[in-house]
């Protein structure tokens, strides 16, 4: 395990150009929460982008602080979309709340505004490598991260645009996807199912 401070820690663990998926976790009244947030880098600036009534939201803008967990497990991006994860999924590293199975994580502090919507700029502290997962693209898990947006998007939007580029992608990750990504969106269209017939 090899720790990093500051901007030299962006690079190191896989925090580049554009803009990266990654599960936030902050902390309030000692109860951990996670969702994907995406950071986006471009050239030196660093910033994110928050919507109103999330606990992603109201922690960091009472907290100012968050936590970057690098993963490639497409199913934590998919159960975190719409629902908080239990608690058994985290640990604590150097006082911080972090995934258990995380390949990395960065804490950013930011200085974040309340408004419907928080474009902050970020400053990375401190992060820790915990191991390196190397392995091929698979399109099966990079679209369960995009169908996990697109779910957001959807409940947030009622768009049909978006339930359709979900039925879509839900095809792909069939043919594509192992077991556990295709019970990733599974989960996601079931979660999507309810809410639409509790309207």
């Amino acid at each position: 395990m090899i720790m990093f401070y500051g901007k030299e820690a962006l690079d190191e663990l896989g925090i580049l150009e554009g803009i990266n998926e990654i599960i936030a976790t902050t902390e309030t009244g000692g109860r951990v929460n996670a969702a994907p947030l995406g950071i986006i880098r471009s050239e030196d600036s660093l910033y994110i982008r928050l919507f109103l009534g999330t606990h992603t939201y109201e922690n960091i803008l009472t907290r100012k602080w968050f936590v970057a967990n690098v993963t490639h497990d497409a199913w934590i991006f998919a159960e975190t979309a719409l629902e908080d994860l239990p608690q058994e999924y985290f640990t604590h590293c150097d006082g911080l709340p972090i995934l258990k199975d995380t390949e990395a994580w960065l804490l950013f502090k930011c200085d974040p505004f309340a408004s419907d919507i928080i474009i902050a700029n970020i400053e990375p502290v401190k992060g820790e490598l915990l191991r390196k997962d190397f392995r091929a693209v698979n399109r099966g898990a990079n679209l369960v991260v995009e169908a996990a947006v697109a779910a957001t998007r959807y409940m947030s939007l009622r768009s049909d645009n978006y339930f359709e580029e979900l039925m879509k992608t839900q095809r792909i990750i069939n043919r594509c996807g192992n077991p556990r990504e295709r019970e990733a969106m599974e989960r996601l269209m079931d979660r999507i199912d309810n809410f639409a017939h509790k309207r």
